[in-house]
């Protein structure tokens, strides 16, 4: 028997292919060599192992399965190797370990071995940016705003991280479940529109539901939204409620260039204007901070805001540059 036939002949054996005929030549060549002309032979095979790369894919799958689940010995062999020694069926695991070390390195040659980017879309302070994922959905970022994705997105998943605020209008996909990530907030959707904002400044994180309907999930709560439905989340207790928003016509006024204000402190608001509008904000006394607003501003360009801010409450403001300063009315 050559070589290349042997060698044949144990790489279908450990495939479980071979026939009858063929394991009996192979009980007839173990026969017929001693021990240490065996091991010898094995040791030729482990410094010039066989071209497994050359196998088919169906083959190798084969040869894979058998491999790790370990080889069952046939009886006929399994009485030859008592009749022999060990040595010789030492040198056959150990020749079908190669062979499993190839067969899976020859399968990595055939799998996708490109590195995972990492992709970050931006919108700056005073700034809205709107991008179209490879899914074909729909990003809205509102000020100081980000999403990152990778280039595994709508090929293994579909998954957002949300720093800020950001409106989506997801493509749908049954397969692979739209999933945005939020400090401890995940929505899921399948084809819908939803608002998340998760400023991290900010005592919660929120998702707001417009169309269709998403399941929000925090560590240890879930709930589905329906039209209109909020879930906000508490970032130091971590326990999710949900509620109808406070002005269904207004769901996520932003995108209409409109700020809803709801019992908002001066000190919330002015996080929001310095976002908005890329200022910093100073306050000359503490106590200003509390006072409290309530309204719709349309005409919310950054003089009207302060003008409505000044005429609604004690509080004078300077604006010198990209810097507003608060005080105390004398």
């Amino acid at each position: 028997m050559t070589d290349n036939h042997f060698k044949d002949l144990l790489e279908k054996y450990l495939s479980g292919e071979t026939s009858f005929e063929e394991k009996k030549q192979l009980d007839a060549f173990l026969g017929e060599h001693p021990d240490a002309e065996f091991d010898r032979y094995c040791q030729s095979l482990w410094d010039s192992p066989a071209e497994v790369d050359g196998l088919s894919h169906s083959r190798k799958q084969k040869m894979r399965d058998n491999l790790l689940n370990r080889i069952s010995v046939g009886e006929d062999w399994q009485r030859r190797s008592q009749r022999r020694g060990k040595s010789a069926w030492t040198w056959a695991y150990s020749f079908a370990a190669i062979l499993a070390v190839l067969i899976v390195s020859g399968l990595l040659i055939f799998m996708d071995t490109r590195p995972v980017l990492e992709y970050e879309v931006l919108a700056e302070r005073g700034q809205k940016s709107t991008v179209i994922l490879p899914d074909g959905s729909k990003v809205w970022l509102n000020s100081a705003s980000k999403i990152c994705y990778s280039s595994d997105f709508n090929k293994k998943n579909r998954d957002i991280i949300l720093e800020g605020e950001a409106y989506f209008e997801v493509a749908k996909n049954k397969k692979i479940p739209f999933v945005v990530k939020a400090s401890g907030l995940e929505v899921t959707a399948v084809g819908t529109q939803f608002n998340v904002r998760n400023y991290l400044e900010e005592s919660t994180v929120s998702a707001t539901l417009v169309e269709g309907r998403v399941l929000a999930c925090s560590k240890e709560q879930s709930a589905y939204l329906d039209y209109g439905q909020e879930a906000v989340l508490e970032r130091r207790s971590g326990v999710m409620s949900t509620a109808m928003a406070s002005d269904l016509q207004h769901l996520v006024p932003w995108r209409s260039s409109e700020i809803l204000l709801s019992d908002e402190s001066l000190e919330q608001l002015a996080k929001g204007l310095s976002r908005m509008y890329n200022v910093d904000v100073l306050f000359k006394s503490e106590d200003i901070k509390a006072y409290t607003y309530t309204g719709l501003i349309r005409n919310n360009s950054l003089n009207n805001v302060l003008e409505l801010v000044s005429n609604t409450s004690p509080v004078d403001y300077v604006l010198e540059g990209n810097v507003i300063v608060f005080s105390e009315r004398e």
